[in-house]
Parts: C-alpha cells; structure tokens; sequence
C-alpha cells in the first residue's frame, strides 16, 4: 500500500492531536462561508469547514481552543499550499464561541482572511508561540464548470419550509427596461462549491444597459448577479442577450437572456407569506409576478402598489407590512395595466425591491433584522414610511 505524503502528514497529524487532546489544547477550524439560506447570521464557531470552496473566493478562517483554557496570544495559521489557498491577513482576536451562552466570557481565537487562489488542496497547520505544530486540516478549492441561476425575489419569502420556486432556466426572461438580480450558485459537476466574491461579468450587447457583480455584505454573503435591460423592445421582437459569467477570471458559463417587452406579460400573481401564527406588528413580505402567456416568469417588473385603493410610494417587486390580525386589506400591484390583488392582514407598509439585497435581506422575527432595520431609516430618510393608523 502506498500513500501520499499529504496523506502521512494529516495522518500524523491526527496522532498528535489525539496526544495533546488530554492535557493541551483542542484547536477547531470553522469559517464565515454561509452555507444555509434562511437570512439570518451565520454561527462562526460550529467547528467546521464549508468546502470545497470556488476558485477566487474570499473568506476568512478561524481557529480556535474549544476547551478555552489557553492563550493563543503569537499562535498562527500557515498554508502549506499559498498557490492554493493564500492567507492574507491573521491576527488573534477574543470572541464568544458559545452563541447561546449569556455569559460575557471571551476566547482567543486566530483569524486568517484567506483567498482561494486555484483549483487545488491545500494544508492549513496551527502553530503555537513557540513554533510547534498543533494541528492541520485539509481544504479544497474548485474551478466551477457551470453555474445555476436564482431569482431574488422568491428568496425572500419564507412560507414555513414552502419554497417558492426561484430556479430560472438557461433563458430566463427580463422585461425591457427592467432591472433584475439573480443569485449565482456554483458547481463542478454535481458538487456545489461555496464561497463568494469571485464573480465577473461581461456582455457586449446592445439590449444590456448595465450589468454588475454583487456581494451582500449583511446577513447573508453570496455573489449576485444584477442586469438593466435597454428599453425599447416590443413584445413581438424578443431579443436574446449573452452575458458571460466567469470565477476566478475564467469564463464558466453563457447565459442568454431574453429581454422581452411589457406586451409580453399576460398576467401578475401576488405570493405572500404565511400569516398563520404571526404576531402583531410582525414584518411580512408579499411578491409580485409577472408571466406570460406560456406561465413563464418575466423578471425585473417593477410595480406599482397599492393598499384598499391608496397609493403606495415606490416602485418595486416587494411590499412589505405589519402584520396587524384581523385588520383586513386589499393590497394590489400594477404594471402596465395588467393588475394582481390579495388581500392581507395589515394596514401599513412599504414597497421594496428585489435589486435592494444590501438594504432588506433579513425580516426574520427571531432576532433583530440590521437589513430592514438599514432599509427602514433610509426609507424614514426620504420620508416615505408611513405611520400605522390606530
């Protein structure tokens, strides 16, 4: 039998852990990649790596005792393989590893910003003040070879565990004029690869007004893929625009979209959250849809609202209110004629947009929402939140 000498190290490596694990420290990895789509803040410390990664990633490391008993004032990160996986930046930081603990007690724990520099694996290794190797791990990085696309909107939503379906095909459909985003998940063949910051876009279309990478930067951190369609195209002449998406600098995959005209959407539909169970003043989200004849999604409809016939100020895909029981309305959206009613449990709100994904990405009640708490002064700025009538 043979093995490699990766293999052996991380090999002896678990050997000297297991030996220091009864009277030194046990050192865990974890990392700031979010995994998990429920537009909350990820736990830090849960003791383990989101790989593989994709290529030009950028994320950060932590490496921490969870036994707490020791400084790991001078400790450090190395990476065997830079050309893989190149640490930046590392310095010992002190934090709470126990989220749920109410306690004011702080740990030591050794931050590295690293960059997923190629596809590869490499070797990560603690080493403590005097230079002596504590531990390793092995981390992957991949050279995504296609892509899946998400629209926003419907990710707002969370209907008890009821997704709203958000995958788009190879031709999503985007109104002339309209501004739309999408989420860009990653994968090499089957494997979803994690991890943000490495997106790049290019088309040289006519039919595209404007086209530009993004990354949430609150709740939840992934790459956003936004694109403004020229206006100008009728119904009858659809035209199909290529936007080429690449990681890392290389290009992945070739996404046609086809920029369609208002005349194309032959109806609207409101999707709403579940009122069931919710609390006064609770923050709810209804999405408006526009499809065509065909009952395919047309994205970047930006909508006019409206709550029991009184104009809404904005324009956008989302409306959020305040759950209020028994206060029944008419909420109805608008464009171009064709029109889509629901009625909810509210008397106040405000509209949103699906392309606002820095400034409403949390309204999960569970815990205070930083996204909608940014959106709403910025909203109360322009002064266009209204007060709840009694």
């Amino acid at each position: 039998m043979t093995c490699s000498l990766r293999s052996i190290h991380l090999m002896l490596a678990g050997i000297t852990l297991a030996t220091l694990t009864a009277c030194g420290p046990k050192i865990r990895f974890s990392d700031s990649v979010d995994i998990k789509w429920d537009l909350r803040l990820s736990a830090l410390y849960d003791d383990k790596l989101n790989g593989p990664y994709v290529a030009g990633a950028s994320f950060t490391i932590f490496a921490y005792d969870v036994s707490e008993d020791n400084d790991l004032d001078g400790w450090r990160i190395e990476s065997r393989n830079p050309e893989v996986l190149d640490i930046t930046e590392q310095f010992v930081d002190q934090d709470d590893l126990d989220e749920d603990d109410k306690s004011d007690d702080e740990s030591d724990v050794i931050v590295a910003k690293v960059v997923a520099v190629a596809e590869g694996t490499a070797i990560l290794e603690v080493y403590d003040d005097n230079d002596q190797f504590v531990r390793a791990t092995e981390v992957e990085v991949m050279q995504p070879d296609r892509i899946e696309l998400r629209a926003a909107g419907p990710m707002f939503l969370n209907r008890a565990g009821k997704d709203v379906p958000s995958l788009v095909d190879s031709t999503p459909m985007v109104v002339s004029g309209g501004t739309a985003t999408f989420l860009v998940e990653w994968y090499k063949g089957e494997q979803r690869l994690n991890g943000a910051g490495t997106l790049g876009l290019a088309s040289s279309h006519e039919a595209v007004g404007d086209l530009w990478e993004r990354q949430s930067l609150l709740d939840e951190d992934r790459d956003w893929l936004t694109v403004t369609m020229a206006e100008g195209v009728s119904a009858a002449d659809a035209v199909v625009t290529p936007v080429e998406v690449s990681a890392n600098g290389e290009l992945v995959q070739v996404v046609d979209f086809s920029v369609v005209g208002p005349d194309a959407i032959a109806y609207a539909e409101l999707v709403g959250e579940s009122e069931a169970g919710a609390n006064d003043d609770e923050l709810l989200v209804v999405l408006a849809q526009a499809f065509d004849e065909n009952d395919e999604s047309i994205w970047g409809v930006a909508f006019d609202w409206d709550i029991d016939g009184y104009q809404e100020p904005g324009e956008g895909d989302l409306f959020r209110y305040w759950f209020r029981k028994g206060a029944w309305s008419t909420l109805g959206a608008e464009y171009n004629g064709i029109r889509a009613e629901a009625e909810i449990q509210g008397v106040e709100g405000f509209v949103g947009s699906s392309n606002d994904i820095a400034c409403f990405c949390s309204a999960n009640e569970d815990r205070p929402a930083r996204g909608i708490a940014l959106g709403l002064l910025g909203l109360a700025a322009l002064g266009l939140v209204r007060r709840r009538r009694g």
